[in-house]
């Protein structure tokens, strides 16, 4: 008999998956690839692309309405989460399959013109991809950005966290924003592309 372990979460009963918010929707289990976290607090999520893949957090749930996907040459879809570590916050990722080094520049001030924010991109080197990371704050949100380039293909991710700080929040924001900052690269980090120029046919 094939023990729950070796099927996807998608293809268990729901009384057998983890008892967190992703799991528990429907939509969002069809990307997790195993109910055995990657880390404490994360799950192995592959994109609807088959380009890249990423921790997922168990307190995450991707929005079915917001969800779009032009087979494997574009993808966008926000994450809704509900944290201990960083409390209400989104995730909001696009992914596009033809973005090349060559063209970085153009990209990021296209990146920066999409949020609204001129934004002063660091540079972190990356296994096979770099990262070019900024943040700032803005109504209540702190909010972090980062264009992620593959260097070994063509594509790119551009992501951007927010976290709400309004209200009662916010004092919590600002004293753990050290902390909260960390905690979102660290998870940044956690995306890889999926390289396929290596291989050859025939």
């Amino acid at each position: 008999m094939e023990s729950k372990e070796t099927r996807k979460p998608s293809e268990m009963n729901v009384e057998d998956l983890p008892d967190v918010r992703a799991f528990q929707d429907e939509f969002t289990r069809n990307f997790l690839q195993s109910t055995e976290e990657t880390r404490s607090g994360y799950y192995p999520f592959l994109s609807g692309t088959g380009k890249y893949k990423m921790d997922f957090p168990a307190g995450g749930i991707i929005g079915e309405k917001s969800y779009a996907r032009k087979e494997k040459d574009y993808e966008e879809y926000s994450v809704h989460i509900q944290s201990d570590i960083v409390g209400e916050a989104m995730i909001t990722i696009f992914y596009f399959s033809y973005d090349t080094t060559d063209e970085l520049e153009s990209n990021l001030d296209s990146f920066s013109t999409r949020i609204g924010k001129n934004i002063n991109f660091k540079k972190i080197d990356g296994e096979n991809q770099s990262f070019y990371y900024g943040n700032f704050e803005r109504n209540e949100f702190h909010t972090y950005t980062s264009y992620i380039q593959n260097e070994k293909d063509d594509g790119a991710l551009e992501v951007v966290y927010q976290i709400d700080c309004r209200q009662e929040e916010k004092a919590k924001c600002n004293k753990n924003k050290e902390k909260n900052e960390k905690h979102v690269i660290d998870w940044m980090k956690s995306i890889r592309f999926i390289n396929e120029s290596k291989e050859v046919n025939g």
